[in-house]
């Protein structure tokens, strides 16, 4: 980026929020480990003057079926630019800047549903984000798969 940019989180609000059981999930012994692939999916866009950026989140729970519950969130975000973004500049923070300062509300949402719900918490991890912008996912533009491990 050739300029300092400052940005302001003006509105985060919660889209969606979709928790199920599996009533047929067979539940391991207590205190044993269980591996939950989850998916962060990330996009975003720029006003036409790039002074403004809607942002969204979305986290969803994988392989419903085997697990004890699936668990779909999404929170949307509005971010005020200190000064105009131009597109060479928005790939760093729709990648990396953005997704990490909603994180921690999601994370701490996860943690909280799943609890509210009689499961011990689901603390999802942070290895969400690529350390460099345009390091690749493996999942699709805007997307990370990653396993979170909980005790049951």
């Amino acid at each position: 980026m050739s300029s300092r940019i400052n940005f302001e989180l003006n509105k985060l609000r919660l889209v969606k929020s979709l928790f199920t059981t599996n009533p047929g999930y067979n539940p391991p012994a207590p205190g044993e480990l269980i591996a939950m692939g989850v998916m962060l999916r990330n996009k975003g866009e720029f006003s036409i003057d790039g002074g403004q950026a809607q942002f969204i989140q979305n986290f969803k729970t994988q392989a419903a079926y085997e697990l004890p519950f699936s668990l779909e969130v999404e929170f949307e975000a509005l971010f005020a630019l200190s000064a105009p973004i131009t597109e060479t500049e928005r790939e760093p923070f729709l990648v990396q800047v953005f997704p990490q300062v909603i994180f921690p509300f999601m994370r701490e949402y996860v943690a909280e549903t799943t609890r509210r719900a009689g499961f011990p918490p689901l603390l999802i991890n942070q290895s969400f984000y690529p350390t460099s912008p345009g390091e690749e996912s493996g999942a699709g533009a805007g997307e990370r798969v990653v396993t979170s491990k909980w005790f049951h």
